[in-house]
Formats: structure tokens, C-alpha cells, sequence
């Protein structure tokens, strides 16, 4: 008896917060139609999403980090930061040789790593020992690079343009008749 009602009060303790771990936080804001924009917790996870569910869930149509953001009944454009903290991590986390210790693949990398890993080559190529990683805050977004969107609402598939700078984005806007009148009237200067 004594046991089950321990037990009733470890569940009683448990469940409440197993269930705060699955109620995430969504905040969302529309654009237009069925596309939104979204981010979980952190303002630096901010992306464009399609969905039917008012942002709750749907299909990625512009990924991490959205700072700006215009639209129309034709068209969405968007500006983005990458994150490079992902890309970074799995750079320097993804191979492991017999010893646990990580690959280095991009030896630039290496300025990210914590001063007390230690480095080493063996066989031709470098690894390192990790003691954690604390990436820096710069690393997401990184607002050295801006990437820039053109998404095609009025057809049913959505179509989306990415391009590396501002004039390959301008041409694209002038190639589709997109209006100059069309600006970004969603920022985050915060993330700009």
C-alpha cells in the first residue's frame, strides 16, 4: 500500500512536468493567407511558414532567421539571416573516429571551439576532444550574410526564389512585375 501510494505521488510530481515540455511556446503572426510567421521561444528561430492551422504547424517555406518581411496578393519577399551555429555544430560534432574524439573538417572552425579542447592529428587528418561548446551568440543569426526571398502566392504550388544578393533579388522582382511599391513592412530591427 505504501508503495503504490508512492508511487502515486512520484506520477502526481512527474506529469505535470512531462506535460509543460510539450506545450512549446508558438508564436505566430500572419502574413497572408496561409502563410505566417513563426518562431518557438527564441525570436532568432523566426521563420515563414505554410499552414492551414493558423502557424501552428505546416510546411517551412522560409528557414531561420526572417528579419523582414513584405507582401501582397501575389507575393511574399523576405530577407533572412542564416544560422551558422547548425551548420558549425555538425562541422565539428558529426564524425567520430574509435578514440571518440571529432573530425575537424573546416580547421577555421576551430576559433569556435572551448580553450580547453585539445587538438591533435593523427593518420593525415586533424580531431579535436570536446568539453562542451558554447557557440557564440554571433553565430545565430549571422548578420554578416542576408539571403533574399520571393514567394509566388497567386499559384497553388507556392513557388519560392532564393538568391545570394540584392541585385540577382532585384532582377528576379523586376523579371516578375512585381511592384517597386512592394517594400518590407515586417521588420525586426532587433534582428536586422
Amino acid at each position: 500500500m505504501r508503495r503504490t501510494i508512492n508511487f502515486l505521488l512520484l506520477l502526481l510530481f512527474i506529469i505535470p512536468l512531462l506535460s509543460s515540455c510539450m506545450d512549446e511556446p508558438i508564436t505566430a503572426k500572419k502574413i497572408t493567407k496561409d502563410y505566417y510567421l513563426v518562431w518557438v521561444y527564441d525570436k532568432s528561430d523566426q521563420k515563414v511558414l505554410k499552414t492551414t492551422n493558423e502557424g501552428k504547424s505546416g510546411i517551412v517555406q522560409i528557414p531561420e532567421t526572417v528579419f523582414a518581411v513584405g507582401f501582397n496578393e501575389n507575393y511574399i519577399i523576405a530577407k533572412r539571416h542564416p544560422n551558422l551555429e547548425e551548420k558549425i555544430s555538425q562541422n565539428l560534432f558529426d564524425s567520430i573516429n574509435e578514440h571518440g574524439d571529432y573530425l575537424i573538417k573546416n580547421p577555421s572552425d576551430t576559433v569556435y571551439l572551448s580553450k580547453d579542447d585539445k587538438i591533435y592529428q593523427e593518420n593525415g587528418k586533424w580531431y579535436h576532444t570536446s568539453n562542451g561548446w558554447n557557440p557564440p551568440d554571433s553565430l545565430k543569426p549571422y548578420k554578416k550574410i542576408t539571403f533574399y526571398h520571393i514567394i509566388d502566392i497567386k499559384s497553388k504550388n507556392g513557388s519560392s526564389h532564393v538568391f545570394l544578393n540584392e541585385s540577382d533579388y532585384l532582377k528576379k522582382r523586376k523579371e516578375l512585375g512585381i511592384p517597386k511599391e512592394l517594400n518590407f513592412t515586417i521588420i525586426d530591427k532587433e534582428l536586422q
